[in-house]
């Protein structure tokens, strides 16, 4: 186990003189108040392997972790989910899928060996799960675009087929949550819809379909259901429904020029007391690909965060330039996590995370021994 702890930046708040008199008991102290940092774990790789790394910002500790050595999680691993505390690596070898699930507080690692063989029936798109399913969206039969859903039941074994449409242009990243897993795509008339499945009964209970405006979905703080979608270049709806009965608990519409990726985007957006805290794409060509940003209801105003100006200051510092790989919003400290990757020559690649405040200020800078690509919630 190796560790590697980069530059911390202090930022001082409330200082405050006052003046009352000449004698010394009536000069009171500076004050200053030390900048929360937050606790985080992040997963990423280097070229020898996959790696994760606990921060703790209260008591300046760290920890990391060979994923690769200790779990057997290679390099290779097609797609990382997360339900609860654990985290499935995908893998596919030989014409076989398999997964290395690991809670990532406890350690405690399950292998689910070869659940999977691939075949001429069906082309795989992606892999999700719940807490004891697994769910692998296909094209069947191989060569169409019928889109349908194989649910492979880890506690019995049993293996469901579902047909969610036929003959779809597009799928999109999928979301599980309470019960339910939410999977978007664009129909063959070019509509978006959203189907949802219940996944104790293995049905679809629900598809919303949103015409010509693509939803972006994610899970709010009350663990219900945010929908953004466009309907036109600036104007966005925004719904959230009850993850149980999917009832309507929310509607409005606001004005963002932004853009939001179609599908789930839980790693590019938080709603919390009224503040959609997202990811901010940059026009390209651009020295950074995306930045932290947020939106209030209540004041119907946009905040961008500088992330041009804190990129140039990290490379300058690091005399590399840095690549934005992960993104995140920490409520607890009100702060922004962003990841990034530097390829220090063809054999080394390194990088860190950087924590940002709310007002654009550059808080600390954690050097690692890997790339950051996801930092688990």
């Amino acid at each position: 186990m190796k560790s590697y702890k980069g530059i911390g930046i202090l930022v001082f708040a409330g200082i405050q003189l006052l003046f009352l008199g000449c004698s010394n008991d009536d000069n009171n102290p500076i004050e200053i108040a030390e900048a929360k940092l937050p606790d985080y774990t992040v997963i990423g790789e280097n070229f020898q392997g996959v790696f994760q790394f606990n921060y703790d910002g209260l008591n300046n500790e760290i920890e990391e972790i060979n994923l690769t050595e200790d779990n057997n999680v290679l390099r290779e691993y097609l797609t990382l989910r997360q339900v609860s505390e654990t985290l499935t690596f995908f893998i596919f070898s030989a014409g076989k899928f398999s997964a290395v699930q690991r809670n990532y507080k406890t350690g405690e690692t399950n292998f689910i060996n070869e659940f999977y063989t691939n075949t001429n029936e069906r082309s795989i798109i992606w892999g999700a799960t719940s807490e004891s399913k697994i769910f692998m969206a296909n094209y069947s039969p191989r060569g169409s675009t019928n889109l349908g859903l194989r649910v492979i039941d880890l506690l019995s074994g049993e293996e469901d087929d579902l047909m969610v449409e036929f003959d779809v242009e597009s799928v999109y990243q999928p979301l599980y949550a309470g019960g339910k897993l939410l999977l978007g795509y664009l129909d063959s008339r070019s509509n978006y819809k959203l189907a949802i499945l219940d996944s104790n009964s293995n049905t679809l209970v629900k598809t919303f379909d949103f015409g010509q405006f693509a939803p972006s979905i994610f899970i709010t703080e009350d663990n219900n259901i945010g929908i953004i979608s466009a309907n036109n270049n600036s104007e966005y709806d925004f719904a959230i429904y009850d993850i149980d009965n999917l009832e309507s608990l929310r509607e409005e519409s606001f004005i963002l020029n932004r853009y939001f990726s179609p599908g789930a985007i839980q790693t590019q957006a938080q709603f919390l007391n009224e503040k959609l805290y997202y990811l901010n794409f940059y026009a390209q060509p651009s020295i950074v690909n995306f930045g932290p940003a947020f939106y209030d209801f209540n004041i119907q105003e946009n905040r961008i965060i500088d992330m041009l100006s804190i990129a140039e200051e990290i490379n300058n510092e690091l005399g590399l330039s840095i690549e934005l790989s992960a993104f995140d919003y920490d409520k607890e400290s009100n702060t922004f996590l962003i990841g990034y990757r530097t390829f220090e020559s063809p054999d080394i690649l390194r990088g860190g995370v950087l924590i940002i405040s709310t007002e654009g200020d550059l808080l600390e800078h954690d050097r690692l021994d890997f790339a950051p690509d996801y930092f688990v919630r």
